[in-house]
């Protein structure tokens, strides 16, 4: 069930603008398939976190007309390295979001309000 964020009226929104800078600060072309500038538009996305972690998914419309799914996970390390990945999929024709185990996934559900991520990819 898809889920939209709640936040005070005239705020910015913030969320997933942390874990999608890291994304795109560690996309290789020659290892994941595209690279930042291949990305058009985010189209929906989850995240969640706390103080020991936070994670997120994209799904990202690429130039070329593809479709990935990147699943971002962050482990706040405290007086230790701090640790990350990202897992990439690519979504085949007619596939809206990638699967999950659990009908309870993603954590917190899918949100469409995408325009702060936008600006992102614009930059």
């Amino acid at each position: 069930m898809a889920t939209e964020p709640t936040h005070a009226a005239g705020l910015p929104t913030v969320r997933g603008l942390y874990e999608l800078g890291h994304v795109l600060h560690v996309l290789d072309a020659g290892v994941d398939g595209f690279s930042r500038s291949d990305i058009e538009r985010v189209e929906c996305f989850w995240d969640f976190g706390d103080m020991h972690h936070s994670e997120a998914g994209f799904v990202l419309g690429l130039r070329d007309g593809r479709r990935v799914y990147v699943d971002f996970r962050h482990w706040h390390g405290f007086e230790q390295d701090e640790d990350f990945r990202i897992e990439i999929e690519f979504l085949s024709d007619g596939q809206a979001y990638p699967g999950f185990s659990s009908p309870h996934e993603p954590v917190g559900g899918w949100s469409f309000d995408t325009a702060h991520l936008g600006k992102v990819l614009a930059r």
